[in-house]
């Protein structure tokens, strides 16, 4: 009888215990599969934020070919709106969009045009009054200057990458166009370019 009840306990340890190591490896292989879920979760958010940074980086460059409306158009848009002379033009992203800021002159006023490069819709417009006679201010018709587009192909040439901004305007007595190219996640190249000769005047990254 006591030999039975021996067995009888000895057989119950050994069932206790293989129910122990199942439970042992059970635990191991939930931790394991814990650890498999971090990981790859967390190799998602990291996909997930380089995907982002690409997009913000996409959002902030234009391909000038994918530009509606043209630099001509612009102005004539906005001589309709505010009368004056051309002094400044520049195109950068604002407000959400693609536009155009036209800086015009007229006697002692100063209008500020903003113009919509999707649909030449004028956005808003700034008019000031400027007290000082100063009659030096340059002004220009675009006519007289080389084609943005024209411009545009000699930076390509030398720095590859979309457009950031580009402006317009009078620089130490000379009409300079100012281009900010940026490819990618790269630094961008800020080139000054002559707005006649075309010639390339200073070229640098940020």
């Amino acid at each position: 009888m006591k030999f039975k009840m021996i067995s009888l306990l000895l057989a119950s340890g050994i069932v206790l215990a293989a129910c122990g190591n199942d439970k042992s490896d059970d635990q191991k292989d939930d931790q394991k599969e814990e650890k498999t879920e971090q990981t790859t979760e967390q190799t998602t958010k990291d996909e997930s934020k380089d995907d982002e940074d690409t997009n913000k980086t996409t959002q902030n460059t234009i391909k000038w070919d994918d530009v509606k409306v043209s630099p001509e158009d612009a102005v004539k848009t906005a001589q309709k709106e505010s009368e004056g002379e051309l002094k400044d033009l520049s195109f950068e992203k604002e407000t959400g969009d693609w536009n155009y800021k036209v800086e015009l002159v007229d006697g002692q006023n100063e209008n500020k045009v903003l113009v919509n490069a999707d649909d030449k819709s004028v956005a808003n417009v700034e008019k000031e009054t400027d007290d000082d006679d100063d009659d030096n201010e340059q002004t220009f018709k675009l006519s007289d200057v080389a084609k943005f587009d024209d411009v545009l192909k000699v930076a390509q040439d030398e720095a590859k990458g979309d457009l950031k901004e580009w402006s317009l305007s009078e620089d130490d007595g000379q009409l300079v166009y100012s281009i900010d190219l940026k490819e990618g996640n790269n630094d961008s190249t800020e080139f000054k370019i002559d707005a006649k000769s075309k010639e390339i005047l200073e070229q640098e990254q940020d």
